[in-house]
């Protein structure tokens, strides 16, 4: 039998839930080729939809289906949420495809959580984080050819995400995922010091190219959080020297280029935190856009516990969602954090609901460590992602582009070997 015959055999065993799940994960990273590059309407983005509709179907289509318990509470979470817009969009009503746009934009995400969680098998996310960590370097190249060459930087340096304003905040997540990994295989004697020393410095140093300054708080999480996960080993020490010495460099590069005032120190990162604006005088800080919102717009209580309703505050390259809060308020930016969106639309209820998955899922992934259940290197992961994805929530709207997708799958690794769904081929 020919290699290709193999392939075709390989190919022709996957289901449609398991395409339609690896569709999810790789075609984040063509939009930008595929739209500005090759000049493809940006309706294009949308074929995810279709996936992940696809995933939501045959959770529900199959004939025998097996449910592990573990995934269960995920899938009551959904329930609640679902229950909580709807009931409180019958008292903000406005329009039923403004609705169904911001359920759209909500929903998706927790589909295909589920959809990784039921139909990915443990080789096919080996493959997976292969890659990734693929498109990782060649991100990298186009990164450094965008900088050096054509001159761009900041929020206009997004590697192989394009050159758009804010593309930099796909580049966070791909960061977050591949210095995580790598981190994490290298206490494990599975990655090489030189390849681990090479993934972060290449992260780190893109990151000051789009004065990502937040991915610096990131990787100094990522590295407590898995030195806190494995055990002790001298290598641990090496790694913590070595990194030290690329934050140092990482830094200094970041002041090289964007000058003194962004010198990265506790006191700059306070500031940054605390600033009650991002890029106008007007608009909003990134961790004070709440108590902003809270005295100038939400003013009454119901308001602020409940929300203006699902979808009434969204924006959309279709008319017929774009509603009239966007149009007035746009200004303000609040649609660049994911937390004032949340808080906007659904309350305090909807933003802590929304938090409350993260904060399930480190607790299960945590669980699930400590118990030597399933694979403890996926549950390290998921543990590290969800912290990450807290602070995501507030920091930028990353979790609700399609880049998100990379997020929520690796959430969903400690859920993934348990054979939660008994598969038939569709």
């Amino acid at each position: 039998m020919t290699d290709s015959s193999i392939t075709k055999i390989n190919i022709r065993k996957r289901t449609i839930p398991e395409w339609a799940a690896l569709y999810i994960l790789v075609f984040p990273f063509c939009l930008s080729f595929l739209m500005d590059f090759l000049h493809i309407s940006s309706f294009i983005k949308y074929t995810l939809d279709i996936a992940w509709v696809a995933i939501f179907l045959c959770l529900f289509i199959r004939k025998k289906v097996s449910v592990n318990r573990k995934i269960v509470p995920f899938a009551g979470f959904i329930v609640v949420w679902l229950i909580y817009v709807l009931v409180t969009y019958m008292f903000h009503f406005q329009s039923v495809f403004y609705f169904l746009w911001g359920l759209r934009n909500n929903l998706r995400f927790y589909i295909a959580f589920l959809g990784f969680a039921a139909f990915c098998s443990e080789k096919a996310i080996s493959s997976c984080f292969q890659l990734i960590d693929s498109l990782f370097w060649i991100n990298a190249a186009v990164s450094f050819v965008q900088f050096f060459i054509l001159g761009y930087q900041q929020d206009f340096l997004g590697g192989i995400f394009g050159v758009g304003r804010g593309c930099n905040a796909n580049t966070i997540i791909l960061f977050t995922v591949v210095v995580t990994r790598s981190i994490l295989l290298y206490l494990d004697e599975k990655e090489s010091t030189a390849m681990c020393f090479l993934k972060s410095g290449v992260s780190l140093i893109l990151s000051a190219m789009a004065e990502l300054k937040f991915f610096f708080v990131f990787f100094v999480l990522i590295l407590a959080v898995s030195m806190i996960l494995t055990k002790f080993s001298w290598r641990k020490l090496l790694v913590l020297l070595l990194m030290a010495v690329l934050l140092m460099f990482a830094g200094s590069l970041l002041t090289a280029i964007f000058g003194e005032h962004e010198k990265l120190t506790l006191a700059r990162i306070m500031e940054l935190v605390t600033s009650t604006s991002y890029s106008t005088a007007k608009d909003l800080g990134r961790f004070t856009a709440i108590p902003t919102l809270s005295k100038t717009i939400l003013t009454n209580i119901p308001d602020r516990i409940f929300g203006l309703g699902l979808g009434n505050c969204d924006t959309s390259a279709f008319a017929v969602c774009n509603t009239p809060f966007y149009e007035m308020y746009q200004g303000l930016h609040y649609s660049w954090f994911s937390s004032a969106f949340l808080f906007l639309e659904t309350g305090y209820i909807g933003l802590i609901l929304n938090l409350s998955f993260f904060i399930m899922c480190f607790i299960l992934a945590y669980k699930h460590l400590k118990r030597k259940e399933g694979n403890p290197f996926f549950n390290q992961m998921a543990v590290i992602m969800s912290l990450c994805c807290i602070l995501l929530t507030f920091y930028n709207s990353s979790l609700r582009m399609e880049i998100g997708y990379i997020a929520y799958f690796v959430l969903a690794l400690p859920f993934v070997s348990a054979n939660h769904y008994l598969m038939e081929k569709v």
